[in-house]
């Protein structure tokens, strides 16, 4: 690929990404791995629970340490998650989701330094602020890793692979590409086209060694453990084909609404500065620019597709793709306020960024608030899931709220309550049926079941039983 720069938008030349340069040598990442992990680990004294498909990856972590994997309900297998909550499930019922969160938001952390650095390689500093300020405000996506999901993990690590190819560091992106597609099936496709392409310029035996053993390696891991949990190599994808009612799937043209519902996760301002950096690299021919535009268009395309053909289409599985138009969109502010310059001077230079600042500013503001919302979301998840240990021990422990049967819960307090039950996900079920247990939420119609009479209760949850006693 060639890195070359348009004069009337990039500052410099960029070194064409065929051998490392001296800055990649010496490119830190150790220490900004260690500075997200010290970030994250801090973040836990915020309110910090899992949301539901985090809370299967736990628990399926736990069962494959104990031998007992159970996949056949929850959400679909991912297997990146499940190589970090295996061992972490040694830290017990409090530390293993603590554990992971903080992986996961590492990853988010990650994101925003690797948006920076690859603004900042592409037309300087103040670019890089630009895109990691633009992924920061990104809808949903410090909601959604704050969680513990895993959009945050994925961008980083395609981010920085990005970054790796563009050393000359093509091995590492390699294996960078294969954590992503550990993570999401849209990557599979680039990732065996990269490892024909490190094929093609190193046929030596470890290249050869590392594409295969890691094709390899990703099919055994996406299938097998499916089909020794739930007898099916293919249940991952049957699940993805049961959506939420509220579901893009469901809309009259699936494929148009996944467009129309991702439109709001970045704002005007961030897709008007990427579409100036696509206008120049077409002008130019940039290679890397269009083929990040590329990339995330085949991204945003492949997610409507599967829409179209019955996957859930939720909106976080667009945020590699927004992430991508972020970085450009820094590079895009950046060159077109040097452009005005070098043609106009320092006033027009000055009334360009005063305007575009203007332009964002409700955006901005905007965003901030909805922030401000997830961040009130985050909390009252966490006290609810937060305190499912003390209803289990205000409802005499787990030895005795099984001893009636089968325990029932709230559709999306399944996980939560299997993981502190030491129960299989398919062990706690929402349609309720004499005799068993409940352990739900106050605001739910089944903590007021007559055939489940209440036998104690919390700030937030109601335990009833069949049973007597």
């Amino acid at each position: 690929m060639r890195v070359t720069s348009y004069p009337t938008l990039l500052p410099r030349a960029l070194p064409a990404p065929g051998a490392p340069t001296a800055a990649a040598a010496v490119r830190p990442w150790r220490a900004l791995l260690l500075a997200c992990l010290a970030l994250a680990t801090l973040s836990l004294l915020l309110p910090s629970v899992p949301t539901y498909d985090p809370w299967a990856w736990i628990i399926w972590g736990r069962e494959v340490l104990h031998g007992d994997l159970v996949t056949t309900t929850g959400p679909s297998w991912k297997p990146l998650p499940v190589i970090f909550t295996t061992p972490f499930s040694l830290l017990g019922d409090h530390g293993a989701p603590l554990a992971w969160l903080a992986i996961a938001r590492a990853g988010g952390i990650l994101a925003f330094a690797m948006a920076y650095r690859l603004g900042a390689r592409l037309a300087g500093p103040v670019a890089g602020v630009i895109a990691a300020a633009a992924l920061f405000l990104a809808d949903d996506f410090i909601f959604n890793f704050a969680r513990g999901n895993s959009e945050g993990i994925l961008v980083a690590v395609c981010l920085w692979a990005l970054e790796r190819h563009l050393d000359g560091r093509h091995k590492d992106a390699f294996a960078l590409g294969l954590a992503a597609a550990l993570l999401r099936p849209e990557v599979w496709p680039f990732i065996a086209l990269y490892g024909l392409y490190v094929l093609y310029r190193d046929r030596g035996p470890r290249t050869l060694a590392l594409v295969v053993g890691g094709g390899v390696g990703l099919g055994l891991l996406w299938f097998v453990p499916e089909y020794l949990g739930s007898g099916d190599f293919l249940r991952a994808a049957t699940r993805a084909r049961q959506p939420n009612p509220d579901s893009a799937a469901f809309a009259a043209h699936p494929f148009l609404e996944v467009f129309g519902r991702s439109a709001s996760v970045l704002t005007p301002p961030v897709y008007l500065g990427g579409a100036i950096a696509v206008i120049g690299a077409l002008r130019s021919r940039d290679r890397l620019f269009l083929t990040m535009a590329a990339i995330g268009s085949v991204l945003m395309v492949s997610v409507a597709l599967m829409t179209q053909f019955g996957f859930a289409g939720n909106l976080r599985y667009v945020a590699l793709p927004a992430a991508l138009v972020c970085v450009l969109a820094g590079a895009g502010w950046v060159g077109a306020v040097r452009l005005a310059h070098r043609r106009f001077g320092i006033v027009a230079a000055g009334a360009l960024v005063l305007a575009a600042a203007a332009f964002a500013y409700p955006f901005v503001s905007e965003d901030v608030g909805e922030l401000r919302a997830g961040a009130q979301t985050v909390k009252d998840e966490a006290d609810l899931y937060g305190s499912v240990p003390d209803a289990i021990a205000a409802g005499g422990g787990p030895a005795k709220l099984k001893a009636c049967g089968t325990v029932y819960t709230g559709a999306f307090q399944t996980q939560t309550v299997a993981w502190y039950m030491h129960l299989h996900e398919m062990r706690t079920e929402i349609f309720a049926y004499p005799p068993g247990t409940t352990i739900t939420p106050s605001f739910t119609s089944l903590s007021h079941d007559p055939r489940f009479p209440e036998k104690a209760r919390t700030a937030r949850w109601v335990i009833g039983s069949s049973c007597p006693g």
